[in-house]
């Protein structure tokens, strides 16, 4: 199972045609906010919104359970950090996803990884657009990588 995670693509439409376009045999699309576009423009991911997604239909947060756990997505503005680890136990979360920061992060705090893809257009850590594949084999293993993508 491939999954292609973007964020804070803020209105690029032709930013997330490329992505899509140069992964197509991605299994899901997932966008983590501040997409900044209709949400028919959005019909190609699975999105949740962001802060400055304004007149979106699509939910603050999202929980899919996989065959390898709990998937949950929200674009990071309303969530507690703090109270992070005790979220992920008490839920749990295999896999979390978060935006807003236009950092990319990857780390695991016990059996759940915690994953940024950084910002598709206005990335703070670097001067290059960046997106998140992450692959879940048939034994339920992770692997992860960050792709960039040139402005």
């Amino acid at each position: 199972m491939k999954f292609v995670i973007v964020s804070d693509s803020h209105g690029n439409y032709d930013l997330l045609e490329r992505v899509r376009l140069a992964n197509q045999d991605a299994t899901y699309f997932l966008h983590l906010g501040d997409f900044e576009l209709s949400d028919e423009m959005m019909c190609n991911y699975l999105c949740v919104k962001g802060n400055c997604d304004y007149g979106s239909f699509f939910p603050i947060k999202r929980d899919i359970e996989y065959s390898f756990g709990m998937l949950h997505m929200e674009h990071g503005h309303r969530f507690n950090f703090m109270y992070l680890e005790n979220y992920l136990l008490s839920q749990n979360i295999r896999i979390f996803l978060f935006g807003h920061t236009h950092k990319k992060l990857a780390t695991q705090v016990g059996k759940t990884y915690i994953f940024n893809p950084g910002s598709l257009t206005r990335p703070r850590d670097d001067d290059k657009g960046s997106y998140l594949i992450i692959n879940v084999d048939k034994e339920n293993n992770i692997s992860y990588e960050f792709k960039f993508i040139e402005l």
